[in-house]
């Protein structure tokens, strides 16, 4: 499915440019922290998929923010509903009063 954008790659760069400086700069601030935080997180899976989504980020194909929300997304469940606790959907959350 193509996507039809209305501004140039130019546009976007030039638009985006400061709020992408600040994000990724905020994220080797983390990556810094967690390299001076004692003990180490290597083994951590959680720090195996920020690691893999750091390269999705700087490879050649596309669909970058569709493949990191895949990576950083449980599988789907047909039976989410039952394994996670979650209501059948009968109750609807709203508040009824008692008379």
């Amino acid at each position: 499915m193509s996507h039809s954008n209305t501004r140039s790659a130019e546009r976007i760069l030039s638009e985006e440019y400061l709020v992408t400086r600040a994000r990724i700069l905020e994220l080797a601030a983390i990556l810094d922290r967690l390299e001076r935080g004692q003990g180490s997180v290597e083994k951590d899976p959680h720090f195996a998929w920020i690691r893999q989504g750091l390269e999705l980020l700087t490879d050649d194909s596309g669909r970058k923010a569709e493949r990191i929300q895949l990576l950083f997304s449980r599988k789907y469940d047909p039976d989410w509903r039952s394994n996670l606790s979650v209501d059948s959907g009968l109750n609807t959350g709203r508040v009824t009063s008692q008379a």
